[in-house]
């Protein structure tokens, strides 16, 4: 099902992006799609990665580990759901169908693995502060460095395990699903997206830019115009009412200026 070099990318590749997700923090916007990407570009699929990868990565629109929370891991879940289902040569819905299968499960257990990895985290942080309290500062970076492990491990090891030993049993699960789940998970795929866009929607200000999403919708349901054109036109907005809104602050401050001048005369 998997060849060694496949196994051995996508391992490395999980604890790459798990290492840069809770150091770096260079690739996060629309991570989930990258992975997709990168995924079915090692299993020799680009289009079904990114199909995967777009529709794992609406499910997890407002959805985020903010003050160290723990939330589904919806990129450790693409990768899983990207690499079985192109792996067992599916395409286009069956492959969706198996990935969302596979990898909300594996999302949903990323909550888990994260408050174990904080939990392991805290050994080696106390031992870096206590070599900092010693002035040994080699010592406290070596256990700032060993504490970066077991988060790379507890979510590599999971997906290196169902490539190997557990991809003959996943295989047969899938295969052998019923087909009302396979449609509850269709309803599923349709549902989830939505509500990522309604936990988005609830922290933007709607209330005063909402006649933007209004021309939005013309745009996609009357002028029949693609995602990467409104969002084009959507930075070309944003950019103008950013340029208005520095020159008005610029102005005021120029009016303010010339006004305590002519009270100082």
């Amino acid at each position: 099902m998997f060849n060694p070099l496949q196994i051995v990318v996508i391992t490395l590749l999980v604890a790459v992006l798990t290492w840069q997700k809770y150091n770096l923090q260079m690739f996060m916007y629309a991570v989930v799609v990258f992975v997709g990407l990168i995924s079915g570009l090692v299993m020799g699929d680009v289009q079904t990665g990114l199909l995967i990868g777009g529709e794992m990565c609406l499910m997890s629109l407002g959805i985020g580990g903010y003050g160290g929370s723990s939330v589904p891991d919806y990129m450790l879940g693409a990768i899983a759901g990207t690499v079985f289902a192109i792996g067992m040569g599916q395409h286009g819905s069956a492959a969706l169908t198996t990935a969302l299968a596979i990898g909300v499960p594996v999302a949903a257990l990323g909550v888990q693995l994260d408050v174990v990895g904080k939990m392991t985290g805290s050994f080696f942080i106390h031992k870096a502060m206590a070599c900092s309290d010693n002035q040994d500062w080699k010592g406290m970076g070596k256990w700032v460095w060993l504490s970066q492990i077991p988060f790379c491990l507890l979510c590599a090891l999971p997906v290196l395990l169902l490539m190997t030993v557990g991809s003959t049993y996943v295989k047969g699960a899938v295969t052998n699903f019923p087909a009302w789940l396979s449609h509850g998970l269709s309803v599923a795929s349709g549902m989830l997206p939505a509500l990522g866009f309604a936990i988005l929607l609830k922290y933007l200000p709607v209330k005063k830019y909402g006649y933007f999403m209004l021309f939005g919708f013309v745009l996609a349901a009357y002028l029949k115009l693609g995602i990467l054109a409104i969002a084009l036109l959507g930075g070309v907005f944003c950019a103008f009412i950013f340029q208005t809104m520095e020159e008005n602050s610029k102005r005021a401050a120029a009016v303010a200026t010339s006004g305590g001048d002519n009270e100082d005369e």
